[in-house]
């Protein structure tokens, strides 16, 4: 009798903590050196920090920089796309196809220009918003319903400069403000993964 509640217990922890569940984290950007540090590959920088914390090593495969490992307990995958932005759907059907993972469990983190520099939002779901790499995600898995992480960079002064705004590297009086927000995303891409998207967007949203 008293293994039998240890053994519902356990149970109970482990549907709690969801050691099976699979996560994709994609994070957006442009491939090449040159673009590197600029406004619009902030959600590459965020996936490869997540990665560097927990010791994923990241290796160029198909359509994708590609790194795995655990969190929470939970199987992580780890991708940001080589094509370029308005193709990034390319490498998203290709991981969530190869490791059968569900759209509420693609993470997708992307550069939002409607936000203030250094915001967060977090969101279950929605339209593209404009962004091109949003809008091959969605393409790609056939819904809107996928968890995003959208970092604020602001927008430019002149709207019809909005290209090379994004592609510019983050000025160094910016810089900090940016930092805080990758700290704050990584935060929020482990609620998602340990807590749920709910908590995420409680935790993160409006701060």
């Amino acid at each position: 009798m008293v293994s039998r509640l240890f053994s519902d217990i356990f149970s109970k922890r482990k549907t709690k903590s969801n050691p099976d569940a699979k996560f994709l984290i994609v994070g957006l950007g442009n491939p090449g050196e040159e673009h590197i540090d600029s406004r619009h590959n902030i959600g590459s920088s965020c996936a490869y920090i997540i990665s560097k914390k927990y010791g994923f090593t990241i290796s160029k495969e198909s359509y994708a920089e590609f790194g795995t490992g655990l969190i929470s307990g939970s199987q992580i995958f780890v991708i940001c796309p080589t094509t370029y932005m308005n193709n990034s759907g390319l490498a998203i059907d290709y991981y969530q196809k190869k490791f059968s993972i569900h759209p509420k469990n693609v993470i997708v983190i992307s550069d939002d220009i409607n936000l203030r520099i250094g915001n967060v939002r977090v969101r279950s779901s929605g339209g593209d918003g404009g962004h091109n790499g949003i809008k091959s995600a969605i393409r790609s898995l056939g819904t809107e319903d996928f968890p995003r992480i959208r970092i604020g960079v602001g927008a430019p002064k002149d709207k019809h400069n909005q290209i090379e705004y994004v592609l510019s590297k983050i000025p160094r009086d910016q810089k900090y403000f940016l930092d805080k927000s990758l700290k704050n995303s990584v935060k929020a891409v482990e609620l998602i993964i340990c807590c749920g998207i709910e908590t995420a967007m409680n935790k993160t949203n409006g701060k």
